[in-house]
């Protein structure tokens, strides 16, 4: 397979209750150079003033009438990207700010035989809250810091699939709405034979700012949906058991590393609390099968 061209990448961007950063969002599109073919948001089903504010951009807005989750949100979008006549998709968060250049490195990547899609990182540099900070020390938005040729997933927040991909697999599966639409995906791209390559020098910022009962609670979908999304695309027979043995791993050495090199009570308590929250949402999970 040859490059993609970034005149024939659509960035596209799902967002729900995302009022605040609309304006951040359409800064950081604009900025990108250079341009994408298309730059698509989604409106799924906000409450707030998401929609009205995504028109006011000038971008093409998508909207559901109500709130469909991440993944039939993502499926809206790639589906109007290839009525464009696009090759590939850039998939955003509304919370990520990308470098101008963006899209050179993702459409010099997206080469090659059998690649899908490539990634990279969803950095928390300029943590807010306490919370934002240990975000970033002990739960990565990343595949760690080498390139990957054979990856098992691309991380949500700034993956680029090919269109062609995603159409062969059926696209991302519903029933996943606000976590795993990624996991599930890249394990049904690889059980087709289709690689997904990660680059760690393609890299977004994210901007977000989470309370502790916040961080609790997407710490718990976040493993949640990720044990669901194993078990519905098995690749290998002691996944689970690696899953929860490494959240076991986390549970003890992040409130330990907060207390011994940082000293720091609060941030140990939220790594109790965050990692248990994720071991609990492993086993929930598993246990439904």
């Amino acid at each position: 397979m040859r490059g993609v061209s970034p005149s024939r990448i659509a960035v596209c961007v799902p967002c729900y209750r995302e009022a605040p950063r609309v304006a951040g969002l359409a800064r950081a599109l604009r900025a990108l150079d250079p341009a994408p073919g298309a730059i698509l948001v989604l409106d799924d089903g906000s409450p707030d003033r998401t929609g009205t504010l995504l028109r006011e951009t000038g971008f093409e807005v998508l909207s559901h009438e109500e709130n469909r989750g991440l993944g039939a949100g993502r499926n809206t979008l790639w589906r109007r990207a290839e009525q464009l006549g696009m090759e590939a998709v850039a998939f955003l968060d509304a919370d990520v700010v990308p470098p101008t250049n963006y899209l050179s490195r993702v459409s010099s990547q997206l080469s090659g035989s059998a690649v899908a899609g490539v990634g990279g990182r969803n950095l928390d540099d300029q943590p807010v809250s306490r919370s934002d900070l240990w975000r970033g020390r002990f739960w990565p938005q990343a595949l760690g810091s080498i390139s990957l040729s054979d990856a098992p997933l691309l991380i949500g927040a700034c993956a680029t699939y090919r269109i062609a991909a995603l159409r062969e697999v059926g696209g991302f599966n519903p029933d996943f709405r606000t976590h795993g639409e990624d996991v599930e995906l890249g394990r049904r791209l690889r059980l087709m034979g289709q690689r997904l390559l990660y680059d760690p020098e393609i890299v977004v910022h994210h901007r977000r700012e989470d309370r502790p009962l916040e961080l609790v609670r997407s710490c718990y979908l976040h493993c949640h949906e990720g044990m669901r999304a194993t078990l519905s695309a098995p690749i290998e027979t002691f996944e689970p058991i690696g899953l929860a043995l490494g959240m076991g791993r986390k549970l003890v050495r992040a409130p330990a590393a907060s207390l011994l090199k940082r000293r720091d009570p609060a941030e140990a308590a939220i790594g109790i609390a965050a990692c248990g929250a994720g071991l609990l949402g492993y086993a929930v999970a598993w246990s439904r099968g």
